[in-house]
């Protein structure tokens, strides 16, 4: 792009610094953030300053600190575009036509239609690709309209239009798929050369009852005090090869994508649910974790090698706690490996309790959809012992892969999680102490443990869950990364990700490096494993916020089935604009607004976390119950208002 000219001065030359960012734009369209990729630094970008970036954009930055030590700048070049599709529907203007845009985030820049747009129906939504990128001699946008995906707020569009927005792939290349083709539906004998055949040990999967790809499957056997946990987990890296046609589509997924009525899969189904699936009672090829555990839950040696199963049972977590609450009820040849998985989980869970990881209570929603497919219900899914139990066997086998990564010196991608930042850690206190809870505990000294004593000692208190989730939201982000610096939550010194390779590639790249350790051999990565931990960050985080859109969508359909009810609600979070609260009966949170809470002028008290009327003194704080009504939901931003409802 083509810029004009301006004088500066030798001062300003040495105050302004030039930066390389990636760009994140406001909800609204209007300003936003860059960041720079190095340091992280924060540089705020004025809508007047974005020379027309878009959100995810690559750009470089020229910019100032100011007196308070915040940087300010301008976007003056877009080094790389990373939204090439615009999804809106299409207004007529004169002898043109615009596309509105229907995400916020966009703004408010022109957006023609390259060609005639033929005819179109009202809030019907069109992909798009983008043809031309603004300049200073064309200040607007012009795309070519690709195909319409339906209308404004149906699910199908939604969907499609959030995948779309993502850049997530949808569909395999023809390579991949060719691949995937020329396997057979079986083992082949071949296969199981140089392989531990444990196809007469009783592996069992453990799974959701919706479950259709089996990672991994679990046997355990109790002798001498010792417990011997077998972990087997689908040998992908024995089909997916390095950078073959389906690793490179892999690699640009990340990691499967799981909506509640649809998965976007890491891998073809032909694997994901067949051949790499530790489906009962054919044989599949594994990698294998088998530890030794004490009754301290001390894992006291491990071996790792290939082999081959033959699972003897598919079963659910709610069949296994069935048989846990009453174990004369599970069958006879299943009893042994049942009794000592649940013995075997216990004592895991006591090294849990003493190297103090921290375990946060959350309830995941269940969606119940109707014959016409919208929503019904959203049921809390309860965290069963056999969802933990799986959890614990998983775990232990993620830590001694990363060990033996360690001892044989050999790059890896480990999972990381840093301790919380001083300023969330100050904050938490601020909070802590507002609500008078005693949290004696210095920045420097700050382990793992001091967050799980807090939980447990709140536990009973009427606020703990608007607590638990600040204590929640006081924590970074897990990610991949070569340098280990342990995982702070799991209050693990090393750890990495080896269970679940149908459905997340860096575990994909922990079963090569581990095949090259045991014939003696160092795995030469693709890429720079640096960017391999970035990119596979990043395509965790997009894969999360994809899901939480479509949950939200969920959400908000099932809400606009009770405008106008009243419900009891709890007061989550407080911002000076209003008051985030939950309705537990549904499962649901939304906003009420300061404007909603009375003839008053509130003022937000950011230390103690309240709302305080200025000429009443009325305060509302988290924790707090109110009598609330579900006043409307905006499908497009996917919002739901509440209202303080007539007693």
């Amino acid at each position: 792009m083509s810029k004009k000219k301006k004088h500066t001065s030798s001062q300003d030359k040495q105050d302004t610094l030039t930066k390389h960012c990636t760009y994140y734009r406001n909800k609204t369209g209007i300003g936003g953030v860059a960041i720079e990729k190095d340091s992280n630094i924060s540089i705020n970008i004025k809508a007047d300053r974005e020379n027309f970036a878009l959100d995810h954009d690559e750009v470089q930055v020229s910019c100032r600190k100011d007196g308070a030590g915040n940087y300010n700048g301008s976007i003056i070049n877009i080094t790389k575009h990373n939204t090439t599709h615009l999804i809106g529907t299409i207004k007529p203007h004169g002898d043109k036509n615009l596309l509105q845009i229907s995400n916020p985030k966009f703004g408010n820049y022109l957006v023609f239609i390259k060609d005639n747009a033929g005819s179109f129906e009202k809030d019907e939504l069109f992909n798009t690709v983008i043809t031309a990128y603004p300049s200073d001699d064309m200040p607007y946008f012009m795309v070519q309209i690709l195909n319409s995906i339906g209308k404004l707020g149906e699910e199908k569009a939604f969907i499609a239009q959030t995948i779309i927005e993502a850049n997530l792939p949808t569909e395999f290349s023809k390579l991949a798929l060719e691949q995937a083709s020329k396997f057979k539906d079986t083992v082949l004998s071949k296969d199981l050369k140089s392989r531990t055949d444990l196809r007469n040990t009783p592996f069992v999967t453990i799974d959701g009852e919706d479950a259709k790809d089996f990672d991994d499957a679990v046997y355990c056997e109790y002798a001498d005090e010792i417990y011997t946990l077998y972990v087997a987990i689908a040998d992908v890296a024995h089909y997916v090869t390095h950078e073959s046609p389906l690793d490179i589509d892999a690699y640009q997924r990340g990691t499967s994508v799981y909506f509640p009525r649809q998965v976007i899969p890491m891998l073809p189904e032909s694997l994901s649910n067949g051949l790499c699936s530790l489906n009962p009672h054919v044989d599949r090829l594994v990698m294998c974790c088998k530890m030794r555990v004490d009754l301290e839950g001390n894992i006291v040696s491990y071996e790792v090698f290939n082999g081959v199963i033959n699972s003897a049972a598919r079963l659910t977590y709610k069949q296994v706690q069935s048989w846990i609450d009453d174990i004369s009820k599970t069958p006879q040849e299943l009893i042994s490996n049942i009794s000592n998985l649940y013995q075997v989980f216990k004592t895991l869970l006591k090294s849990r309790a003493v190297r103090g990881a921290i375990d946060f209570e959350t309830e995941e929603p269940y969606f119940a959809f109707g014959e016409d497919g919208t929503v019904t219900g959203i049921i809390p899914r309860t965290r069963l012992d056999a969802h933990k139990l799986i959890e614990e066997c998983m775990l232990a086998a993620n830590v001694s892969i990363a060990d033996f990564m360690l001892k044989h010196n050999h790059q890896c991608l480990f999972r990381i999680h840093e301790k919380p930042s001083q300023e969330k850690f100050n904050n938490l206190k601020s909070y802590l102490n507002s609500l008078a809870i005693p949290f004696e505990v210095q920045y420097e000294q700050l382990t793992p443990n001091d967050y799980s004593l807090l939980l447990t000692n709140i536990h009973d208190h009427e606020q703990f869950p608007a607590i638990q989730q600040t204590v929640l939201r006081s924590m970074q982000l897990a990610v991949y990364s070569p340098n280990n610096i342990g995982h702070f939550g799991l209050s693990y010194g090393k750890y990495l990700h080896f269970t679940s390779p149908i459905r997340r590639y860096p575990d994909l790249l922990t079963h090569r490096a581990l095949k090259n350790i045991l014939q003696g051999k160092i795995y030469a990565y693709a890429d720079p494993i640096e960017s391999m931990g970035e990119q596979t960050s990043s395509t965790e985080r997009r894969a999360e916020d994809l899901e939480r859109k479509v949950d939200s969508f969920y959400k908000c359909q099932y809400a606009k089935t009770h405008i106008g009810k009243t419900f009891k609600g709890t007061v989550t979070s407080i911002v000076n604009f209003g008051l985030f609260i939950y309705i537990p009966d549904l499962m649901l949170d939304g906003l009420l607004h300061v404007t909603e809470l009375g003839d008053d002028y509130f003022i937000f008290d950011e230390k103690k976390q309240v709302l305080v009327g200025k000429k009443t003194g009325k305060q509302f704080h988290n924790g707090q119950e109110l009598l609330i009504e579900i006043a409307n939901v905006d499908m497009t931003k996917l919002f739901i208002d509440f209202c303080i409802a007539d007693e």
